[in-house]
């Protein structure tokens, strides 16, 4: 499932208060080069209007005239995008992707209860480690199997009717990736990792944090701001998802539950403050606890703590934080410093695309 599926809770809880019916589009399938792979989802409600974008604008106008259509008739539909033509007349619009995208479209209502879309959305607001797999085509199409480290969920495919299904849900529960695989019966489906959302933890909330809560926000993480100080006069410029905590800085295991914490940043400007932080982090640390400041700044830092909470730390601090990416306003340092943290969190290197072999076909 894609990181930015968070961004579409908002709009699927309003729809659903409303009790209007509502098109989940998913991609199943990719080939060539696409705008999103597989697991990125919109939502198309009975107005045509969308959330979400899976064609950087290419066929989503298409798209929603066959959401209206699953809706009229209730039943979901596989349907494909074909733009690897060379000809500049493809749909008259002259899309360049040169990729195929393959949708599945599944009309979703009180009747079903949203699901599986409630499943999801449960998973991601409570940070469940889960696995989707629905059928796209075949006979066993839009229904599904959900199963978290608790327990399988029969949203139309059942867990003991489908042992294979099952035993590959439950081994990319234990760290996979997406796929896609075909029943007994010919029926395909994806297998879809849905995995915990980003918390990132952000100790010190001077104007300097605004722009680095408003980043991590803007990707759809969940956000905490921690700060010492009972009267803070920064407090109103951060965005409303942005839960803001006091606590001293020997409190904050009982303020912040840190084991699901991702990556933490000190930034209190206040060395005994974040000194004191360092050493509850120690208790408990993110495998990335990054520092503003200079490299001296950080040596002494660690001074302050004692054998243990610096062997606790030694593989995770880093400081100062950040990319080289040069510019050094608040916004500046925040682009940087987030840039580092989101490709500790996504296991990539942060080279430079063009250096990196084509991944347009992956």
């Amino acid at each position: 499932m894609s990181r930015d599926f968070p961004a579409l809770i908002p709009a699927y809880r309003e729809l659903k208060k409303r009790g209007e019916s509502i098109v989940l589009c998913t991609i199943v399938e990719t080939e060539g080069s696409t705008y999103r792979k597989a697991g990125a989802r919109m939502l198309v409600d009975g107005s045509g209007n969308y959330h979400g974008v899976l064609g950087g604008g290419c066929f989503e106008g298409d798209l929603v005239e066959r959401a209206g259509a699953a809706i009229t008739s209730g039943t979901p539909a596989l349907v494909e995008y074909d733009m690897r033509g060379d000809e500049d007349l493809i749909w008259g619009l002259g899309l360049g992707c040169n990729g195929l995208v393959k949708l599945l479209l599944e009309p979703l209502s009180p009747i079903n209860d949203y699901q599986p879309l409630s499943y999801l959305a449960g998973a991601v607001e409570e940070r469940r480690e889960a696995i989707l797999a629905t059928a796209f085509s075949g006979p066993q199409i839009g229904r599904s199997l959900a199963i978290d480290c608790e327990a399988a969920t029969d949203l139309g495919l059942n867990a003991e009717d489908n042992p294979e299904l099952t035993e590959a849900c439950k081994q990319r529960l234990a760290g996979g990736r997406s796929g896609v695989m075909q029943l007994a019966d010919g029926s395909r489906v994806l297998v879809d990792v849905v995995p915990r959302q980003h918390h990132l933890l952000i100790i010190g909330a001077g104007p300097d944090a605004v722009p680095m809560a408003r980043t991590a926000a803007d990707l759809h993480w969940r956000v905490s701001l921690a700060d010492h100080r009972e009267d803070n006069p920064g407090a109103g410029h951060f965005p409303g998802n942005v839960r803001l905590i006091h606590t001293e800085p020997d409190k904050l295991a009982d303020a912040v539950p840190l084991d699901g914490v991702s990556a933490a940043l000190l930034m209190t400007h206040n060395f005994n403050a974040d000194a004191g932080f360092l050493r509850s982090l120690s208790v408990a640390p993110p495998g990335y606890v990054g520092l503003l400041g200079p490299t001296a700044r950080r040596a002494k830092l660690l001074d302050e703590l004692d054998d243990t909470q610096q062997e606790a730390l030694k593989d995770c601090i880093r400081g100062p934080v950040g990319l080289d990416i040069g510019g050094e306003s608040p916004a500046s340092i925040a682009l940087a410093a987030i840039a580092e943290i989101h490709a500790y969190l996504e296991q990539a290197d942060a080279s430079p695309l063009n250096l990196q072999p084509s991944r347009s076909a992956a």
